[in-house]
């Protein structure tokens, strides 16, 4: 196993939360509590929602019987007569609200963003009825009245994006952190201590998050089965017993009623049957729940479902007190692959690496002016450097000028179009160049203002220190979408988790477009857009280890990031389903051992490209309660999404296995990181790959059937005092002479002429390509054929 820190395995956040946990009961909502309490927060409030309760027919007689169930697909709601108990049993403040209105918003993006005349965001209604999501704001702003400090929600989200979006929605209106850490659960690495002397996972694979749960010594019992393989025999069934009796019946069951699409059902995310959780490890269950008396009960289309009649809270009868918080099982930090990565960079030996450091680079990419460029292309534009000195001397000032220049050349441009003039909410990439890192947070103010709408778009921030020409603090270049807005997808996950780092901030983690206009990605491939991914642990969202400096564990260290905030962008590529990249930047920071770090990025991108013919197939698939409903396709295609593998070899054409590369020096990276990795993936069909090397230069194709072409060029280092312009005139000219240049991108440290570069230029401190080697610039370009 690769030398990972203790952090990594155990780390909490530098400064713990205060929760509003949302239960319904179920063995999700009170499972999550768990892992809040593991990771050093502290849960201040239950939060419940249930059926609305009928009037009694006067004040000295019982109205008509409550409602057992509901049909909601935001809430669980069978066996709510339970919940108030749960106060007792566990210690903890209990709130609760009737749930209002119904499933009015039945995308799968919850869209609170509609403006009425006044400007105001509008409630979700049809008619007289509110949308049920937002029964939730008035009874969390009740909790938050009662309990000022809390900042925090959790939730039991899975594989739901349904629910997890709109539990999003609700938090950031509110300002609490939302925490999923049950989410992408079942397809995430087991736990440590799961794992079998040989490396494999001793839990059944497709019962990984029940098996966790019987080890906290948890009782949730089947309360309702909705078919899909699951009879009346299963209820009251504990599926988190330790014998595991129950757990193998419902994997067996499954596995008859969908041989090939077991990790969801298996946990019942696909409303195959849920549950009640009535007891648990001590240092969260001071009493458990005991059920005096119930009735079994069969309803329409095989559902039956138990009718708790009775119940109290009671003393343990065993002392589940050994279980301790840090004893809660999470998955571990590295799949499998990406652990054998780390194992295998870290025993490579690096100290013969020649320096490049003798190599001469110039001293900026600008002769003083870097002018805005657009770029426009069939089915995207490219508008680039944006800048604004002449609005002030700091970054935010700066930023709010370049928005009003965007907004311009958005809405000059718009008669072009067939959809009509383009606003910020078709951007579905942005590039923000700064001087200073601790300029973000002003910059940052102003930027997200731009983006009211769910699913903002994609970014990269890196400083570039005295690189960008002088005055300027920030420089911003955006790709914007020309297709119909709903055809696009998006990913933006919020919440705090086991998965990948939350994007709290205004950008998602992927945006994804048709590859052609007014195709859809699902028949006709598209392309990703992926934002910059630094090192954090995804439960803590803290760099682990920390950032040791020269000569101090960097190497350790440094592998451990690289490795790390890769896997991030393969978990995000893979839910996204590229197929391919079609290129990887490494943004690397710092002055020292820079030529020994690029060559370890290019060696981790080389070997994750490279095939493994011994690879089974274990494809997992994702369930939705809005997909079951609604007949859709998954999150972006499939309505049992796959998560394939990545990269798909089948798609690929040509000799080359290792898609095109750059390392880039920049003066500083988010949070101190000391690299930062970026991608565009593609989904397509087919791909056509191939490799060429002239006099000075050597260029990487990708090309499409559709007759998109993605380049990368690395430009050799030039004679000291040499200028680029003769060589990027020739690569411009060789390459894009019959094409429509849609993008394109120079990364160097050398000055270029004014006005030479057509499209966004990236000053940097040094760049690196293929194998290590140090170049002038690289380049990246995306054309069309002109047919």
């Amino acid at each position: 196993m690769a030398p990972v820190c203790t952090s990594t395995s155990t780390a909490t956040s530098s400064a713990g939360l205060n929760v509003i946990a949302l239960i319904s009961g179920g063995k999700d909502s009170l499972y999550s509590i768990l892992h809040c309490i593991k990771h050093g927060h502290r849960v201040v409030a239950l939060a419940n929602l249930h059926p609305p309760l009928p009037p009694a027919t006067s004040p000295d007689e019982a109205g008509p019987e409550e409602q057992e169930d509901m049909d909601s697909f935001m809430y669980q709601t069978i066996g709510h007569g339970v919940i108030p108990l749960y106060e007792t049993a566990l210690g903890i403040p209990l709130y609760r609200a009737a749930i209002t209105g119904g499933a009015v918003d039945t995308s799968r993006i919850y869209r609170n963003d509609d403006k009425n005349p006044n400007g105001q965001t509008q409630v979700h209604a049809l008619g007289d009825v509110a949308d049920e999501t937002e029964s939730l704001i008035p009874l969390l702003r009740r909790i938050k009245e009662a309990h000022p400090e809390a900042n925090a929600v959790s939730a039991g989200a899975i594989l739901s994006t349904y629910q997890r979006t709109r539990i999003e929605n609700v938090a950031g209106r509110l300002g609490l952190v939302p925490l999923a850490w049950l989410w992408m659960y079942p397809i995430l690495p087991p736990s440590e201590e799961s794992r079998d002397s040989d490396g494999s996972s001793s839990a059944t694979a497709e019962a990984g998050l029940l098996e966790d749960m019987a080890v906290c010594g948890c009782d949730a019992r089947i309360i309702k089965v909705a078919s899909g393989g699951l009879d009346a025999g299963f209820l009251w069934g504990n599926v988190a017993s330790s014998s595991g009796d129950v757990r193998r019946r419902v994997v067996k069951a499954m596995k008859r009623f969908a041989a090939e699409s077991l990790g969801g059902a298996v946990l019942g995310e696909g409303g195959e049957y849920e549950t009640l959780a009535i007891d648990g490890p001590s240092f969260l269950w001071k009493q458990r729940i005991s059920i005096e008396e119930k009735e079994e009960c069969s309803g329409d289309g095989g559902v039956a479902y138990v009718k708790i009649k009775s119940a109290k809270c009671l003393p343990k009868e065993t002392d589940s007190a050994g279980i301790t918080p840090q004893q809660v099982r999470q998955p571990s930090l590295f799949d499998k692959s990406f652990e054998d990565l780390l194992n295998g960079i870290q025993s490579e030996k690096y100290e013969d690496i020649a320096s490049g450091s003798g190599l001469t680079t110039g001293n900026g990419a600008s002769d003083g002016i870097i002018e805005s460029e657009v770029l426009k292309g069939k089915a995207t534009w490219d508008i680039s450097n944006i800048t604004a000195p002449e609005a002030g001397v700091d970054a935010g000032t700066q930023m709010r000028g370049i928005l009003v220049k965007l907004k311009e050349l958005l809405k000059s441009a718009g008669a072009e179009v067939p959809l009509g003039h383009r606003t910020t909410d078709d951007i579905v990439f942005a590039t923000v160049l700064l001087r200073s890192m601790k300029d973000f947070a002003s910059m940052n103010n102003i930027y997200m203002q731009l983006f009211k709408r769910p699913n903002p778009p994609a970014r990269v921030c890196v400083a570039c220190g005295d690189s960008l020409p002088e005055g300027v603090e920030v420089m911003l270049s955006v790709v914007v979408d020309l297709g119909p807005r709903d055809l696009r997808h998006g990913l933006h996950v919020q919440s705090r988790s086991y998965w990948a780092p939350a994007n709290i901030g205004p950008y998602s983690q992927a945006i994804t477009i048709p590859s052609e206009p007014d195709t859809r990605v699902e028949t006709c491939g598209g392309l990703v857009y992926i934002a910059g991914q630094i090192p954090l642990e995804p439960a803590s969202m803290e760099i682990p280890c920390g950032l040791s400096g020269p000569g101090e564990n960097w190497f350790e260290n440094y592998t451990l990031h690289a490795v790390l905030s890769l896997q991030h962008l393969w978990r995000i590529g893979t839910a996204t389903q590229v197929d391919w990249w079609l290129g990887g930047i490494a943004f690397l920071a710092g002055e020292d051992t820079t030529d020994v770090k690029a060559r370890i990025a290019w060696d981790l991108w080389e070997k994750i490209h490279q095939r493994d013919v011994n690879e089974d197939d274990e494809d997992e698939p994702e369930f939705d309660a809005w997909d079951l409903k609604y007949g859709r396709q998954g999150a972006l295609g499939g309505t049992k999404e796959v998560l394939h593998s990545l990269p798909n070899f089948e798609v690929v054409d040509g000799s080359s296995t290792t898609p095109p590369f750059l390392a880039v020096q920049v003066a500083e990276l988010p949070r101190g990181s000391d690299v930062e990795w970026q991608g565009l993936g593609l989904r397509c069909q087919q791909v056509t790959l191939s490799e060429k090397v002239d006099e000075g230069r050597k260029s990487y194709s990708s090309a499409t059937k559709d007759g998109n072409v993605f380049l990368t060029i690395e430009i050799d280092i030039v004679e000291p005092g040499t200028r680029l312009d003769e060589q990027l005139q020739h690569a411009v000219h060789d390459y894009c002479a019959d094409m429509n240049m849609s993008q394109a991108v120079i990364y160097t440290a050398y000055p270029l002429r004014q006005g030479l570069w057509p499209g966004q230029i990236v000053p940097c401190k040094s760049v690196w390509g293929s194998r290590g080697r140090k170049l002038a610039a690289g380049i990246i370009l995306h054309a069309q054929s002109r047919r």
